[in-house]
């Protein structure tokens, strides 16, 4: 590694934060060439946008792109940042009023299918129609394409939004502890749970594993870090999305991705129920925590020497994977997307907004001041320190074995599902339902959900 990339690492900290991300494998999504893009209209005419945003690590160097966006094109952008929860929000507000305030939507993954089924976003086809995908910008298991039909995320669909910048999670491990112990990095579950119970035997560390088990309901939160385990039994939520959305959360690989939630959460501390995210990245900061899995993007914060004591020390992996040899990460995503009932210049404008901060040279600036690029052709290895490289490519893997059928929450009733299954699974990490009848209550919701919403069942 180059000397200079320590200095990289640590800016990269600092706008990263919590939001370090990775793409999946390539499907082709934006019009672009490697340089930036034509405007689809052919307006030479300047315009000003109003964007919102949410208030993320992320946004001085989202900042620093818009910036280069004016400086080449002319137009100005003003940028409107909100907090997480308002930026949806606000935008419904204005969807729904027809105000027509913002001129480009930024979604958050699990309310992206909210956004497409209540047609509040429209096809980039039909702001251009010579629009043409752009094979750099990955596909995160084709999260910008919608199918109106099946109500799903297809190859099959339409572009109705790209993504700016995601996440995956990734294995996370105290490096000189497995050396120390000769411990294999993991392949499997049952090699975490082996591995964390040796590190506690050795009093090794406080704790032989630390992980996200509490539960948010109507949030994203420990069913988050639960799916890898569904996936990597070769579960999933229903039946086949789209066409059977018979729920399938009680199947054996259900009960046993929730046997593993509760072995997991034993090799930590006791309060299960308090360890959110925040929590777990401060448990291995401080040195307490020998291994974990968490969204990429804490790599920022572990190995900042400024707040963490292990910086340096931290080792990266991708999960262990799915029977079939897929990756079993959920994704975490932000997507840009053109807000339906948009004047024609105005909708030709936020396409031409998307496309360029989707274009190589502004993810490449991007990635240069701290943010993370969606493009293949965007990341420079030579720039970042030793521990970056090592995260990326950790997140590299996994986003290249990524499925097609997305496995994260992106159903229109995302929200109510959350309602079921966070408190569910908290209580089965803290010991207080057994799997088995833990999983049952989720099965149960998941059937009323389901014919609540009248998808098709077999």
């Amino acid at each position: 590694m180059q000397t200079s990339a320590q200095p990289r690492f640590t800016h990269f900290a600092r706008a990263a934060g919590a939001c370090l991300a990775i793409a999946t494998a390539t499907v082709g999504l934006a019009a672009c060439d490697s340089g930036a893009p034509v405007p689809p209209g052919g307006a030479a005419k300047n315009v000003t946008l109003v964007v919102p945003t949410s208030q993320a690590p992320w946004n001085p160097a989202y900042a620093k792109v818009v910036q280069e966006y004016q400086k080449e094109t002319g137009n100005k952008v003003e940028l409107r940042n909100f907090p997480n929860p308002d930026v949806k929000t606000q935008q419904v507000n204005d969807i729904q009023s027809q105000k027509h305030t913002f001129d480009v939507f930024q979604i958050n993954e699990q309310d992206l299918a909210q956004f497409n089924v209540n047609g509040w976003v429209q096809p980039f086809n039909e702001v251009d129609p010579g629009y043409k995908p752009d094979e750099q910008i990955y596909s995160y298991s084709n999260v910008a394409k919608w199918d109106a039909s099946k109500k799903v995320f297809d190859a099959s669909g339409k572009i109705t939004n790209l993504p700016l910048l995601g996440n995956v999670d990734i294995f996370v491990y105290r490096k000189d502890i497995y050396e120390k112990l000769g411990l294999n990095v993991p392949k499997t579950w049952e090699e975490v749970i082996s591995n964390g119970k040796k590190i506690a035997e050795a009093q090794a560390a406080k704790y032989g594993g630390v992980f996200r088990t509490q539960g948010v309901p109507g949030t994203y939160s420990a069913t988050f870090e639960f799916q890898p385990l569904l996936n990597s039994a070769g579960g999933a939520w229903f039946k086949e999305q789209g066409t059977d959305w018979t729920p399938t959360a009680n199947t054996s690989a259900g009960v046993q991705a929730g046997t593993w939630l509760r072995e997991l959460a034993q090799l930590g501390p006791s309060a299960t129920t308090t360890m959110g995210q925040a929590q777990v990245i401060a448990e291995i900061q401080n040195g307490n925590a020998a291994q974990s899995y968490l969204v990429a993007a804490a790599a920022a914060q572990l190995e900042n020497p400024a707040n963490s004591s292990v910086a340096g020390k931290i080792g990266y992996a991708p999960l262990p994977q799915t029977p079939s040899g897929e990756a079993s990460s959920a994704t975490g995503l932000w997507s840009l997307a053109i807000p339906a009932g948009l004047p024609k210049e105005r909708a030709e404008a936020a396409l031409d907004f998307i496309t360029w901060m989707t274009s190589q040279k502004a993810q490449t600036l991007f990635a240069k001041e701290g943010g993370i690029p969606v493009r293949g052709d965007s990341y420079e290895p030579s720039d970042i320190s030793g521990a970056q490289q090592e995260a990326l490519q950790a997140m590299k893997e996994t986003a290249e074995n990524l499925p097609q059928t997305p496995t994260s929450l992106r159903y229109g009733f995302s929200t109510e599902m959350l309602n079921a299954t966070e408190p569910a699974l908290q209580n089965i990490a803290a010991g207080n339902t057994p799997p088995k009848d833990g999983m049952d209550q989720i099965q149960t919701a998941l059937q009323g959900i389901i014919s609540k919403a009248g998808l098709p069942t077999r």
